[in-house]
C-alpha cells in the first residue's frame, strides 16, 4: 500500500511538472491580474456560446486532457462563425481516474484552470494553441465567464476586471458597469468587449 501511495504521489508530481512545461505562459498568468482591455488584447478568440460537451481522456502521447466543445453564438474577433462548434483541449483530466491496476491517476487540470459544465452559457477568452493541441483561457479562471439570468461573472467574482480602464470613450451604461462589483449585465459586457476588440 505504501509503495502504491508513493507511486501515486510521484505520478501527480510528474503531471504537474509536465503541465508547467506544456503551458508555461498560462500557468505564469495564474497570479497576474489583468483588466478587460488587457484580456481582449491577449486573446486569439473571444467566444460566447453554449457548452455542448465536456469529456476527458488521454491523447496518443499519453497526455491527460479535458476536451470542451462550445456552440458559438459570437466570436468578438470574428474568427469563428455563429453556429459553428469550437473544440479545444486543456491539460488534465476532469477528476482522478482509476487505472484498473490498483492505481489512481491524479493528473487533473491544474489549480487555477477554468472549469467547464455541459449546458452552461459562457464567454471564453482563448489563448492560441500552445502546441500539441492544448489550449486554455488567457487568464485561466479569470477568463472564463458564466452567463446566468442576464448577468456575467467569472470564477474570481470579476475581481480586478475593470481596474485602470480608461472611461472617456465609454457610454454611461458601460461606465456604470465598470464600477459595479460582482456580476454585471451581459449585454453591456458584450458590447464593451466588441468595442475594445474593434480598436485593437
Amino acid at each position: 500500500m505504501k509503495v502504491t501511495n508513493w507511486l501515486t504521489t510521484l505520478s501527480a508530481a510528474a503531471v504537474l511538472s509536465t503541465s508547467m512545461m506544456l503551458a508555461p505562459s498560462a500557468l505564469a498568468q495564474k497570479h497576474v491580474k489583468q483588466n478587460l482591455n488587457q484580456l481582449v488584447t491577449a486573446s486569439a478568440s473571444i467566444i460566447s456560446g453554449k457548452v455542448l460537451s465536456v469529456t476527458d481522456g488521454f491523447d496518443n502521447k499519453g497526455r491527460p486532457y479535458t476536451e470542451v466543445t462550445i456552440e458559438v453564438g459570437k466570436d468578438a474577433k470574428g474568427k469563428h462563425d455563429q453556429g459553428s462548434h469550437f473544440t479545444f483541449r486543456q491539460f488534465g483530466l476532469l477528476k482522478p481516474r482509476t487505472m484498473g491496476n490498483g492505481k489512481v491517476y491524479l493528473g487533473v487540470s491544474p489549480e487555477g484552470f477554468a472549469n467547464w459544465t455541459e449546458g452552461e452559457h459562457v464567454i471564453a477568452f482563448m489563448n492560441p494553441d500552445f502546441g500539441g493541441g492544448l489550449r486554455s483561457t488567457v487568464g485561466l479562471e479569470q477568463d472564463k465567464f458564466s452567463i446566468k439570468n442576464g448577468k456575467v461573472i467569472n470564477d474570481v467574482g470579476n475581481y480586478g476586471l475593470f481596474e485602470d480602464m480608461k472611461t472617456t470613450a465609454l457610454s454611461p451604461e458601460e461606465q456604470n458597469m465598470i464600477t459595479t462589483p460582482g456580476a454585471v449585465d451581459a449585454g453591456a459586457f458584450m458590447n464593451l468587449i466588441g468595442k475594445l476588440a474593434e480598436v485593437k
